[in-house]
């Protein structure tokens, strides 16, 4: 129950980031993606699709240097945080891929 209710307010917060910020989100076939920065320090990442596709989460440098990487392969929703307070201050660019095609990317900065 407790997963349920989660999983609906994460939705319903995203669905109200969809209609504010249009960058970094893409829908392609069963896999919808979004991307923001909430702030100068964080990069959330909500990722809605089927059981078993693998997903890869990167955090490239404005030079190309992939900084962070992460999967998601198990779940059928995700919401990530990155945490970007390490980094030194500069552009980055965040990207989702499935099958080495880049679904959804956006540019953040530090």
């Amino acid at each position: 129950m407790k997963t349920l209710f989660f999983t609906s307010a994460i939705a319903l917060m995203m669905m109200f980031n969809l209609t504010l910020k249009a960058e970094g989100t893409k829908v392609s076939g069963n896999t919808s993606v979004q991307i923001f920065q909430t702030n100068k320090e964080s990069v959330d990442v909500y990722v809605a699709k089927a059981a078993g596709d693998l997903l890869k989460i990167k955090i490239y440098s404005e030079s190309g240097t992939r900084l962070m990487t992460a999967r998601v392969k198990k779940q059928n929703t995700r919401y990530i945080r990155f945490h970007l307070n390490e980094l030194p201050e500069g552009n980055y660019k965040v990207c989702v891929e499935k099958d080495n095609q880049v679904l959804s990317s956006l540019k953040v900065s530090k």
